[in-house]
């Protein structure tokens, strides 16, 4: 709570603003010190970060995310990883200590295809999209709650990409939710 605190402390009232019948008061706090973490496009671009799948075989709900880097490596809920069997999303958003390997949940965006394009992801620099992010963020949390484990529907997520897909009369090879991008 001492964080909390004084993050609160530092927060000063503005002036407020008024139109028609609505009123606003901003909260103003005082300008954030550089970060102390790397995103991972960031890390991925030093050659500080590399994302692989978890085997040869691979595993659809995980993959192994290898920091070399002295910072941590902030990864964001939904962001999506192009390559390797097939392009995933991050299920959750993680921050990974430097120096450290993990394993990191991840849902399948591209259902037609199970075969390298390339040995490692890369950040796409773009996230899932918000219906479908909060649907999948949704489940995962009933997952993790009811079984421990950070999974989310994958079929609820491919349905997700379907219906995507179809509202902007979209077709995809491989279903990819890349594609509708």
């Amino acid at each position: 709570m001492t964080a909390i605190n004084n993050a609160l402390n530092s927060i000063s009232i503005g002036e407020a603003q008024s139109f028609g019948n609505l009123q606003i008061t901003p909260l103003l706090a005082k300008a954030a010190s550089a970060a102390d973490y790397l995103t991972l496009s960031e890390a991925q671009a030093l050659g500080l970060a590399v994302v692989t799948e978890v085997s040869e075989s691979g595993s659809v709900p995980t993959l192994l995310l290898n920091n070399s880097a002295d910072q941590a490596v902030f990864l964001l809920d939904g962001e999506e990883l192009i390559g390797a069997k097939q392009n995933r999303i991050l299920n959750l958003s993680l921050l990974v200590p430097a120096k450290t390997s993990v394993q990191i949940p991840v849902s399948c965006v591209e259902q037609g295809r199970w075969s390298h394009s390339s040995r490692e992801f890369a950040s796409a620099e773009r996230t899932f999209f918000s219906k479908g992010r909060a649907r999948k963020a949704a489940r995962v949390s009933e997952n993790l709650r009811d079984d421990g484990v950070r999974h989310s529907d994958q079929g609820e997520v491919w349905g997700d990409i379907a219906a995507k897909m179809s509202s902007i009369d979209l077709e995809s090879d491989t279903d990819a939710f890349a594609d509708a991008d």
